[in-house]
């Protein structure tokens, strides 16, 4: 059997065709075009049309995605998108009846997780991912968890401090982009001309370092927030940034400050899978798909 998935993102869609053993068979990308939703469509059922005997396809997909429809409810920053139904778009111009599931990239992440990455021995567990903004996917008994308006586990947008800043999220105050852009104001740089691997690399300064601590702490509260809320078995830590030895430390250091960890306490780690998580997510549903067929 043969799968091809796609990972919708706002700059470019990745694909990938993969076997029965989710090793990769092709992957590519293209630049992502939606200001029309037809030829949207029409370009990815052009990927499609160059590959014979698919067993299903699979998409990952920004914003709240109902998965049992297809329709993106809200498409994140592809709003040309916003109520349109992804699997009959698709679905349309293919003209054909071949499985075809979507699922939010966040969720698709965890899922990524499930297949063959470090949630394969666990059941409950979450993924938590820190980028240009806070993303998390929430799988409970191996079943992601949606919520009413599928929702559920967008903890990007929880408010955490409200006494010092007011309502900023978890976006404002855990991303990888609110790290840059505290570290750039220290250092009086323009945030675009700074980078992750940068501030690590600088760590050896006492204020990067302050900086770094203070940021790891807010982390630990989105960490720490799940945890009590449905307690996992295991906590994932994903994005670019999470790829650095150095990061996870102070994730885990900041944990024990808070009075109420060692009773809530459970494994902290980082995610097997980071870029092609989208597609490897959305492999785990076409499987599913087909066996459930």
């Amino acid at each position: 059997m043969k799968y091809l998935c796609f990972d919708v993102g706002g700059t470019f869609v990745k694909y990938a065709v993969f076997d029965e053993q989710a090793n990769f068979l092709e992957k590519n990308k293209y630049p992502t075009d939606c200001s029309e939703p037809e030829r949207f469509f029409a370009k990815m059922a052009g990927i499609v049309a160059q590959y014979s005997d698919l067993s299903a396809i699979g998409l990952s997909f920004p914003g709240f995605i109902n998965t049992v429809t297809g329709v993106a409810v809200r498409a994140g920053a592809l709003y040309q998108l916003d109520g349109q139904n992804i699997i009959a778009g698709l679905r349309a111009q293919l003209k054909s009846e071949i499985p075809i599931v979507v699922e939010n990239d966040a969720k698709c992440a965890a899922l990524a997780e499930k297949l063959n990455g470090n949630a394969q021995d666990v059941h409950d567990f979450a993924v938590i991912t820190l980028g240009t903004g806070v993303g998390s996917g929430i799988v409970i008994n191996n079943q992601v968890l949606h919520g009413a308006g599928y929702r559920a586990g967008e903890f990007g947008m929880m408010i955490t401090d409200y006494t010092a800043h007011g309502f900023a999220t978890l976006h404002d105050l855990a991303s990888t982009s609110a790290l840059v852009k505290r570290y750039a104001a220290a250092k009086r740089l323009e945030a675009k001309e700074v980078t992750g691997e940068q501030i690590m690399a600088d760590l050896c300064d006492p204020e990067t370092k302050q900086v770094v601590e203070a940021w790891a702490q807010y982390v630990a509260i989105a960490i720490f927030n799940m945890v009590v809320t449905n307690s996992p078995q295991r906590i994932l830590i994903g994005g670019g940034i999470s790829q650095n030895p150095r990061v996870l430390p102070f994730i885990l250091a900041a944990l024990t400050k808070i009075r109420f960890w060692e009773d809530y306490h459970v494994e902290v780690t980082t995610c097997a899978h980071h870029n092609d998580s989208g597609l490897l997510g959305a492999l785990y549903l076409a499987k599913q798909a087909v066996q459930e067929a």
